[in-house]
């Protein structure tokens, strides 16, 4: 079976051809090098550290994001001053219960997302090539190029079915509200195993990574490493006059 992780993976990135950031609330930056390793990206070093410099671009406006699960996910909303008797929300309450029939259900909702990426990334490609050459990147390594950094952002993943999940709040709300930091959200309960993070800020809850292409790798682990005095070196591949890099998918 899946875990909980993998398939909320697997899903954003059907969804906005995003890598989804796990857990959550693991902080990554622009330039970050390192593995994915099932649904974990896994930090080595950094482009600076490598000393590679690189140039960065924002988007123009923010950005808001929301997706649920395509199944296991059920949501009933309470307004304030209503009784609602399969919750414990305070009547006095709006309040919203989150159910989950299976374990990786999950919603996701991320709001004033800014996005930042590495804007020279083909100059970044060949500074790459030529640390591959030396020996001092690996070949399974990738770059964290594109990043979104969420305003504000709830996340929650089963990872039990059946779990559930109580939200009460200051003000009235919509499906789409768990994210708004004005209505005073917080937990009223929880039952089973969920990953939650309610309106948090700080986040950065999805990203994308390169690799240098695996045909590209190919070509250069074939390549003679002997240099004849006098002679030539072996030429630079014609794939670094392009495109070195391509975008790295979840594992299956």
């Amino acid at each position: 079976m899946a875990s909980a992780g993998m398939t909320y993976l697997h899903e954003i990135h059907q969804r906005f051809a995003y890598l989804a950031t796990w857990l959550p609330n693991a902080k990554l930056e622009l330039g970050d090098v390192g593995v994915l390793r099932g649904e974990e990206f896994r930090q080595m070093t950094t482009l600076k550290e490598l000393g590679v410099p690189f140039i960065t671009r924002q988007g123009a406006a923010p950005l808001d994001f929301s997706y649920t699960s395509a199944s296991g996910v059920a949501l009933q909303i309470k307004a304030k001053g209503e009784a609602a008797a399969s919750t414990t929300l305070p009547v006095a309450k709006a309040g919203v219960e989150v159910k989950f029939s299976k374990q990786g259900a999950f919603v996701f909702q991320a709001t004033g997302n800014r996005i930042h990426e590495i804007e020279n990334k083909a100059t970044v490609g060949r500074a790459v090539i030529r640390l591959y050459e030396q020996g001092r990147w690996e070949a399974d390594w990738a770059v964290v190029d594109t990043i979104v950094e969420a305003g504000a952002a709830t996340i929650l993943v089963a990872n039990s079915a059946g779990a559930a999940l109580e939200l009460a709040a200051d003000a009235p709300l919509e499906a789409t509200d768990l994210v708004r930091l004005d209505i005073g959200l917080a937990v009223n309960s929880q039952s089973g195993d969920i990953i939650r993070f309610v309106a948090a800020q700080g986040l950065t809850p999805m990203f994308k990574l390169s690799r240098v292409k695996s045909s590209l790798l190919a070509r250069l682990l074939g390549r003679s490493k002997a240099i004849v005095f006098g002679g030539p070196s072996d030429p630079a591949p014609a794939a670094m006059e392009g495109e070195v890099f391509e975008s790295v998918a979840p594992e299956a």
